[in-house]
Order: C-alpha cells, then structure tokens, then sequence
C-alpha cells in the first residue's frame, strides 16, 4: 500500500502529501521488509518507498496525537486492519465525524470487527465508550490480502493429502466455512472435517 501511495504521489495522480506510518509494529515489519528488500520481486519500490521524503515514521504516542493537529490533506496508515485495536480507534474518533475525512479500509473485514461495522455503512458507532457519528467516506479495497482463496487452500490441502488424523477449519465467516468444510471432505473423504463451534473442546493425541 505504501509503495502505491508514494508511486501514486510521485505520477501526479494524487497529490504529494505526508504519509504517516503510525503503527509500532508497522515501523518495526518496515525495517525488517527493508534489510530483506532484495528477496522481494518488488524490493527496488520498496526501498524507494520507505525512504521517500513525505513518509514519516511515529516513534511515539505524543507523536501520533500531534497528527491530529495537521489541517492540510495528509495520509496515516494505522493499525489494526479490523480497527478493533491499536492507535486507528483513536484516529477514528478524531475524524469520523468530519465530512472531509476518507477511510479506506484496504482489506477482509471480520464480522463483528468495528472494520466491518464500518463498510457495512453504520451512522453511528461506539470507540471508547463514546459515540460517534459516522460522516466519513467510508471506501474498501479488497486488493492487498495475502490470505489465500477457496482455490488456493484446496491446492493446499491436496498438496499434503493424506490427512488421516482430522481437519480443523477455524478461520472465516459461517457460509465459508461450511463451503470450504464441504469441498475438503470431497477432497479429503477419509479426513475427518472439523468446523469448531465457540467453545466446543477436542483432545488431542498421538495416536
């Protein structure tokens, strides 16, 4: 997404404007994915990237509410993803209600997740313990996942096929998870399939 951006700002296709990494663990993964660059297909933009003159890096929580006081268009990349955690809620509370104000939410957004409530178009909504109205645009972009798809975990699953002892699938909304379940046991007939209820216990052994 960073790489976008700043390649974005550098065509003239939107304007050059500051790009704030406000996420400690975003700084963090940064300096890990640019000592790795090399390894990367896309590694050169990365490392143009992270250096380039309108990104700039939080180092601490005072730095990240001085953010709020920046009146001209700037961009924050914050976490968590879902928005149930992390110094997004914060930035959330701070412009939601304000007409002049876009959150992009560029990923899958779990069910029950203030993420979701989000896209799902809510006016109103609660950040820590207090309501806010909902006048931000609120766009999503489903393009950035590193998560697989049906057909990917299917090749993955018959790459390791058999699987004689059972098969856990414990990720995802309720419809895709019965649909994946179903296509894993036709693809896996001796495997027994799991899809675990909240709370439901299994004993493991070695058997």
């Amino acid at each position: 997404l960073l790489v976008d951006l700043v390649s974005a700002m550098d065509e003239g296709a939107i304007p050059r404007a500051p790009i704030f990494i406000d996420s400690p663990l975003a700084t963090r993964a940064s300096a890990v994915f640019g000592r790795h660059a090399q390894s990367m297909p896309e590694g050169a933009a990365l490392v143009r990237a992270l250096g380039a003159p309108m990104v700039r890096f939080t180092a601490g929580v005072e730095e990240s509410k001085a953010i709020a006081r920046i009146g001209s268009f700037h961009i924050i990349l914050a976490g968590s993803g879902m928005c149930d955690a992390g110094r997004i809620r914060h930035h959330l509370k701070a412009r939601l209600w304000r007409d002049d104000t876009t959150v992009l939410l560029p990923g899958f957004q779990a069910q029950g997740t203030l993420g979701r409530i989000l896209a799902d178009g809510a006016t109103r909504v609660r950040i820590m313990g207090e309501e806010v109205r909902v006048r931000a645009r609120i766009r999503t972009l489903d393009v950035y996942s590193g998560h697989a798809d049906a057909d990917g975990l299917a090749a993955w699953l018959a790459a390791r096929a058999p699987i004689r002892k059972g098969l856990f699938l414990v990720h995802g909304e309720e419809a895709a998870l019965a649909a994946l379940a179903e296509r894993a046991r036709t693809l896996l007939p001796s495997t027994p399939v799991h899809v675990p209820a909240l709370d439901e216990d299994f004993v493991l052994t070695q058997e």
